[in-house]
């Protein structure tokens, strides 16, 4: 039986799919090489329908930055709410959500590399990563500082362990080039949890 959408549910799919089609082409091509025409192209969708749902590009641009960053924000900055137990089950169990959450978000990544190469160019969108990490270094703060008293993790500043840790899932997007494997997940994983340096003993 075929599914009948409301309007509502239309629209929604509908600027969803614009939003795919310019993430896919701002990560591949930068802000200033996409054109709204391709982007309305790669969607299948008419030139004007995409200001329908997007002011301009450059709006378009923010939106394809801003929403995913509102997914996944929950999982960075709501760590006690999604994670329990010691910290270093904690830890494992934060980086094995973060890897999963990023393994088919290549494109996304590559668009945040940009605003990072380029702050003077995007200083609003900027901002909003750079205010992230802050808040992420913050949430994690006392579940490294617990770690280490434990005898866990490293005896590092934990603002560094953390900044190294999205450093680490900032560079996911250079290793996925033909498919994401679980066998690549428990490599990186294996990688990223180094980083906060549990002792093997414990």
């Amino acid at each position: 039986m075929k599914t009948i959408l409301t309007n509502d549910e239309k629209k929604k799919r509908k600027r969803s799919t614009i939003l795919n089609a310019a993430i896919k082409l701002y990560s591949v091509n930068g802000f200033a090489e996409t054109k709204v025409a391709d982007i309305a192209k790669e969607a299948g969708v008419s030139f004007g329908t995409v200001f329908t749902y997007f002011d301009s590009k450059e709006v378009l641009y923010e939106v394809a930055i801003l929403e995913p960053l509102e997914e996944i924000k929950p999982y960075f900055m709501e760590l006690e709410e999604h994670f329990k137990g010691e910290p270093l089950e904690v830890v494992k169990e934060m980086i094995d959500c973060h890897i999963q959450l990023f393994s088919t978000r290549s494109e996304y990544l590559r668009l945040i590399q940009q605003i990072l190469a380029r702050p003077d160019r995007f200083p609003k969108l900027f901002k909003e990563l750079d205010d992230f990490v802050k808040v992420f270094i913050h949430s994690i703060y006392s579940v490294i500082k617990e770690g280490q008293r434990l005898g866990y993790f490293y005896e590092e500043t934990p603002s560094l362990i953390a900044e190294s840790y999205l450093s680490i899932l900032n560079g996911m997007r250079l290793t996925f080039i033909d498919e994401y494997t679980n066998v690549m997940q428990k490599n990186i994983s294996r990688q990223a949890l180094r980083l906060f340096g549990p002792i093997s003993n414990k």
